[in-house]
């Protein structure tokens, strides 16, 4: 083991020290928040969905009646809640995998401690990845091409 990585073991260890002292005892974040925050955009979603297609159904609005500008607020509008829904799965996956890997028994293994120490961490590390992604995205991509 090399000097730098016994010191990350170390100050690992310190820092699940320090969570457990003040009451963690390894449960990192607390998740219901993003489990409501991910059905409530799914349920926006679902309900959006199913009331353009009954406005649609009986002819009050149809595709053509809307215009561009405002298919294309539609679109950023079900865009941010995509957006919302992938974000808010991240803590939610990452809790799954921890509980699941210490329910069949590498609860003990170093890569899953460190997963439960840092799991705020590795959340704000996928979505920091989540928003490079997406601000590439949004820089090579034409504003008027972006909903076609």
């Amino acid at each position: 083991m090399t000097a730098v990585s016994k010191s990350f073991v170390g100050l690992t260890k310190v820092r699940m020290g320090i969570q457990a002292s003040r009451g963690h005892r390894g449960r990192g974040m607390d998740t219901k928040l993003y489990l409501i925050i991910l059905l409530t955009s799914f349920g926006l979603m679902i309900l959006g969905a199913v009331a353009g297609g009954i406005l649609e159904s009986a002819g009050i609005v149809t595709g053509d009646s809307l215009g561009p500008r405002a298919t294309t607020v539609i679109n950023s509008v079900y865009l941010v809640l995509f957006f919302i829904m992938g974000f808010s799965l991240v803590p939610l996956v990452l809790r799954l995998f921890i509980t699941l890997q210490i329910k069949i028994g590498n609860g003990e293994f170093f890569p899953i401690k460190w997963l439960q120490a840092n799991e705020l961490a590795v959340v704000i590390g996928v979505w920091g990845l989540y928003v490079i992604g997406i601000g590439i995205i949004l820089t090579l991509v034409k504003p008027a091409d972006l909903f076609k």
